[in-house]
């Protein structure tokens, strides 16, 4: 039956390296872990058993986009699925869970914050789950690298549904964070599954520079397929670009400064070509499956080796040979021992940055639990003339310890849904042609939007319609205004999600204690990293399966280091060759006088090679310190 659903809406024949396993033992009611590299089809391994029981899959993601591209997905294949996030209305909320407990749903994608809330749990205990998933698994984890505070809240699913298995998912994880996962979810004896992080196509070379853009436009010189450039920063994106372009090389940017818009123009051309760089920041990542990437290169320093595994690893998803280059120089590295300072500025700071925000959002003392609103921290920094990476810093922490949820690149998409029935439409026609216009319009087009809130385009809309952008987007908050629709428009960029209403600064609770464990987190983290990129002579892989928690001695042959062996042996090799062959000429010559025909190598060496060939019995060593040929 498995195979059967696996060939009915996704059209394979047959699945992925662990994914049946991992899926049988969903299927058998086991709890499950399961660890698969990027590309590795987690979403699967969750949306089969969903398919295969009665009942429905409560998916807790933690990104709106992914939510709403994977239903998008989903209803395209004909299979009936939902979100709810902060994005959505109090009234769609309502109405999703309301259809949610008449299991009109086969998945239903919650975000960790809207889990466990009043609303919520008011319709939970009509659900009828088959399964919790848990994906990117390892934001429940503080010693992982995207801890998320609402995580921590999954596990009290177990006591409203004790019956129904969880099943985690992750890309990366070393082994503490992994066996934390599976405490705090309380995983009942699970099944566990790893896949290894090994990728035989994939070679990974660490390059120390003091020219990055020579060398990254070698990398792509001539043209080598497909390839990403990952930086920091905005306006290192734009100028990689740039500099490629000017070497005849086709680029693109992306990064969440960028309209939605032309990020998702950019994303489609670069997916549809085979000779395109993407330079971007690591807003670039999230929903990427173009499989034919040659090339991923670092031109900057990742902060942990996590972050650095799961963008490298969107190179080579074809099978093909691809390559992971990442270039750094002292600065690099200098930059990432200060980084500890910036990213937990001191309590007083992040108190201001607190009480400013409220200010600068007009939000109230006591109130915005809920609330979502518009907001560019960048912006704010300016205004208040605040040093920029620190602030960023305090709120991502603020973020971090769960008083608000911010989200850089937000993205959330036009929803309506009709909220009234066939007989109010035909007395709109009568009443208000030109707005039953608008909402004939939209039913013709979007088939689902009398039954759950549907993702609208507003451009594409307004042309099938052959009117103008702004019209529709009255004649939308009109019928919004009539009640006829419930209509959330779109909100891009940067957005601030408050999980509780504004605290007084005397009533505002800083747990220091935490945040300074995880200020110790973070720099054991930069350390493994700097650890990695300085070690020369370790294989890429052997030293990425370790840190992982997996056991390996078998080297790649083609990564930095190894390549840095093999050439190592090479000069060996001919250094071997040329004193045998002076040996030879000579028929006797003293360990001194052979030294000195090498100025260039150390006379230790020398020596060391000298004591090989006699072992081999290519020579003889007299007690005298006279050689003789064999």
């Amino acid at each position: 039956m498995l195979h059967a659903l696996l060939k009915q809406y996704w059209g394979y024949d047959d699945f992925r390296p662990l994914q049946h396993d991992v899926i049988s033992a969903v299927v058998a009611g086991k709890d499950t872990f399961a660890l698969l590299p990027t590309g590795g089809g987690k979403s699967i391994c969750y949306q089969i058993p969903a398919l295969a029981q009665d009942g429905f899959c409560l998916v807790v993601s933690p990104l709106i986009a992914l939510m709403q591209d994977q239903v998008l997905q989903l209803r395209n294949r004909d299979i009936s699925a939902s979100f709810i996030h902060s994005g959505m209305s109090a009234k769609q909320v309502d109405d999703t869970l309301d259809r949610a407990s008449r299991n009109e749903f086969k998945l239903l994608y919650v975000s960790p914050e809207r889990l466990l809330t009043e609303r919520f749990l008011n319709y939970a205990e009509w659900f009828q789950l088959n399964l919790i998933a848990v994906d990117e698994a390892h934001c429940i984890s503080q010693w992982g690298h995207d801890f998320r505070p609402a995580y921590r809240k999954i596990n009290e699913l177990r006591s409203l549904f004790p019956k129904v298995p969880m099943l985690a998912l992750t890309a990366s994880a070393n082994e503490k964070v992994q066996e934390d996962i599976m405490q705090q979810l309380e995983l009942k004896t699970p099944e566990i599954f790893t896949q290894s992080v090994v990728r035989k196509n994939l070679f990974y070379h660490i390059r120390y520079t003091e020219n990055k853009q020579a060398d990254t436009t070698k990398l792509f010189k001539p043209s080598k397929g497909s390839g990403i450039v990952y930086c920091r920063s905005r306006k290192r994106c734009v100028e990689t670009a740039l500099m490629l372009k000017n070497e005849g090389i086709a680029s693109g940017v992306y990064h969440a400064g960028l309209p939605k818009d032309e990020r998702d123009f950019a994303q489609k051309i670069w997916t549809e070509r085979h000779d395109m760089v993407m330079n971007a920041t690591t807003a670039f990542g999230m929903g990427i499956d173009k499989p034919d990437v040659r090339i991923v290169s670092h031109y900057d320093l990742p902060e942990n080796i996590e972050e650095y595994y799961q963008e490298a690893g969107r190179a080579g998803r074809d099978g093909a040979k691809a390559h992971a280059v990442l270039l750094y120089n002292y600065n690099d590295i200098e930059r990432l021992r200060l980084s500890t300072e910036i990213h937990y500025p001191p309590e007083d700071f992040i108190r201001k940055v607190y009480s400013l925000v409220g200010d600068y959002l007009q939000m109230p003392v006591g109130q915005g639990f809920e609330q979502l609103q518009a907001f560019d921290p960048i912006v704010f920094a300016q205004n208040f003339k605040l040093e920029m990476l620190k602030t960023l810093s305090a709120v991502r922490l603020l973020d971090r310890e769960g008083f608000w949820q911010w989200n850089d690149q937000a993205n959330i998409n036009t929803t309506v849904q009709f909220t009234t029935d066939r007989t109010t439409l035909n007395y709109l026609e009568k009443s208000e042609p030109a707005l039953s216009y608008i909402a004939s319009g939209l039913l013709r087009l979007y088939g689902s939007i009398f039954h759950y809130p549907t993702n609208i385009r507003e451009f594409e809309v307004a042309k099938m319609l052959r009117i103008e952008k702004p019209q529709l987007d009255e004649g939308l908050k009109r019928l919004a205004a009539l009640g006829i629709i419930d209509y959330q428009p779109a909100l891009n960029g940067s957005t601030l999600y408050w999980m509780h209403d504004r605290y007084a600064p005397n009533t505002l609770v800083l747990n220091m204690k935490h945040i300074n464990e995880l200020r110790k987190v973070h720099e054991e983290r930069i350390a493994q990293m700097i650890a990695y990129v300085q070690e020369e002579n370790i294989c890429r892989n052997i030293l990425l399966s370790a840190y992982f928690g997996e056991k390996t001695e078998e080297s790649c042959g083609g990564c930095d280091a190894c390549k840095r062996h093999a050439k190592l042996h090479k000069v060996k090799d001919e250094i071997k060759e040329r004193i045998i062959a002076i040996i030879k000429a000579e028929q006797q010559i003293s360990i001194k006088e052979l030294t000195s025909k090498f100025p260039e190598i150390d006379s230790h060496k020398i020596i060391d090679y000298i004591r090989l060939l006699s072992d081999e019995h290519l020579c003889r060593i007299y007690h005298t310190g006279i050689i003789f040929a064999s």
